[in-house]
């Protein structure tokens, strides 16, 4: 008697998916009509538990698994989807389904991007195959029917040597499509090459090979004056300026010229769509400092006696919205907001010197010798003094006026969009 009541513990133990509250949709059966909804409840649960397992997303039955599994789940009352213990995994699946759709939609997308009458195409099939091939089964049981067909079945270049040799005897460097007709004579050559070794009359691939020499020649001289047309500013560029690159652009060839993609912009200038400067009252290009402050990083302030200095370069070149941030050995920072904030429309080089003696502080920024302004505020951090410390500055008159300062923490942060000479309080 006791090794049966083991037995039925044992089974139990081995069975926990009976070991639950039956849901209370089934109260009001009666004993034998709750033990059968009871089994059929957990069978159901189970049967999609072990469907999901059964999905395997690198085989080709991947697809149907996932259906069935999907299909057997819907079935099931919203009582019973809380006991699918594995459903992250089927949702997991759900997405590897879309991103399998995907990546079977872009290898049919790039099949179809060549036309089959094209020299291009047996080239591009071969490509694609090459894709193909490297999913698996599953990736691939999403590529359509007839896509899988082309990719697996064995196929030939739609040319021969003599359609091949004619074209390359026929190169013009003159004609507009010469470029193509190049290309396409190399890809027609390259594809009878991956088919079967063929080899050309002697003479005719050199004729190739020079047609596609002159191409790179091309290519370069389009390219020059493309980067030509690109220099050309409406503030900087003189009609002397512009006359040079449109002679640069009519010396090419008809067939290089079609390669210059900017070549509307040169037209805006010669049409006169913008108002040069003449030859006199060209801007002067600014020089500017090698060891200047970066950007958006901390640069160490050079000393002498008690002023620290620092060089900006302030050009058109140049980062404009990130602020600099000085540094002192004399517990000193200086912040400098970006220079989009400048009022002073010059460039060049803005030299900013901060010189302590005593209590007097004194401020200095200046970009060609003159002072300059912020829409922003330029800040001069302290640390160490008094907490109730407060600062006075000199305005115009000479008179001594309170400063804008803030305080944080153990720092004091005297603001101000100009230069200026600072007087520490100590109260």
């Amino acid at each position: 008697m006791k090794n049966k009541k083991r037995l039925a513990l044992l089974t139990l133990v081995a069975v926990p998916s009976l070991l639950y509250s039956a849901p209370a949709s089934a109260a009001n059966l009666t004993d034998h009509s709750r033990t059968a909804y009871v089994y059929n409840y957990n069978a159901n649960v189970s049967n999609v538990i072990q469907l999901i397992n059964n999905i395997n997303n690198t085989t080709a039955t991947f697809q149907p698994n996932l259906e069935a599994a999907l299909k057997a789940y819907n079935a099931l009352t919203e009582v019973e989807k809380q006991y699918v213990t594995n459903y992250s995994t089927l949702s997991a699946h759900q997405q590897t389904r879309v991103a399998y759709r995907k990546l079977a939609a872009q290898i049919e997308e790039k099949l179809n991007s060549v036309e089959s009458s094209s020299v291009h195409y047996y080239q591009n099939v071969l490509e694609t195959r090459d894709w193909y091939n490297t999913l698996n089964a599953a990736q691939k049981s999403y590529v359509s029917a007839s896509a899988q067909k082309i990719l697996t079945s064995y196929i030939t270049p739609n040319t021969s040597v003599d359609k091949v040799v004619n074209k390359i005897q026929l190169l013009n460097s003159s004609r507009l499509t010469f470029h193509k007709e190049v290309a396409d004579a190399r890809a027609e050559l390259n594809a009878l090459r991956r088919f079967s070794n063929v080899s050309l009359p002697v003479g005719i691939e050199q004729m190739l090979l020079d047609a596609e020499l002159l191409v790179t020649k091309d290519k370069i001289a389009a390219k020059e004056v493309e980067n030509a047309i690109a220099a050309l500013s409406p503030k900087t560029s003189t009609v002397h300026d512009v006359q040079e690159v449109k002679t640069a652009f009519e010396a090419l060839t008809p067939v290089q010229q079609e390669l210059v993609p900017n070549v509307w912009t040169l037209v805006d200038f010669v049409q006169g769509k913008y108002t040069l400067p003449t030859k006199d009252n060209v801007p002067k290009k600014p020089v500017l400092s090698d060891v200047a402050a970066a950007p958006g990083k901390t640069t160490a302030m050079t000393k002498n006696k008690n002023t620290y200095k620092a060089k900006i370069n302030v050009a058109e070149t140049e980062i404009d919205t990130e602020r600099f941030i000085l540094t002192t050995k004399d517990k000193m920072t200086i912040i400098i907001p970006p220079l989009y904030t400048l009022v002073n429309e010059d460039e060049g080089v803005m030299n900013i010197e901060v010189t302590k003696k005593g209590n007097r502080i004194t401020l200095k920024a200046e970009l060609n010798k003159e002072p300059v302004t912020f829409d922003a505020n330029m800040e001069i951090i302290m640390e160490g003094l008094p907490a109730n410390s407060s600062f006075y500055r000199s305005n115009d008159f000479g008179k001594q006026v309170p400063a804008d300062f803030t305080v944080s923490g153990n720092r004091h942060i005297i603001q101000t969009t100009t230069s200026g000479t600072f007087q520490i309080i100590r109260n």
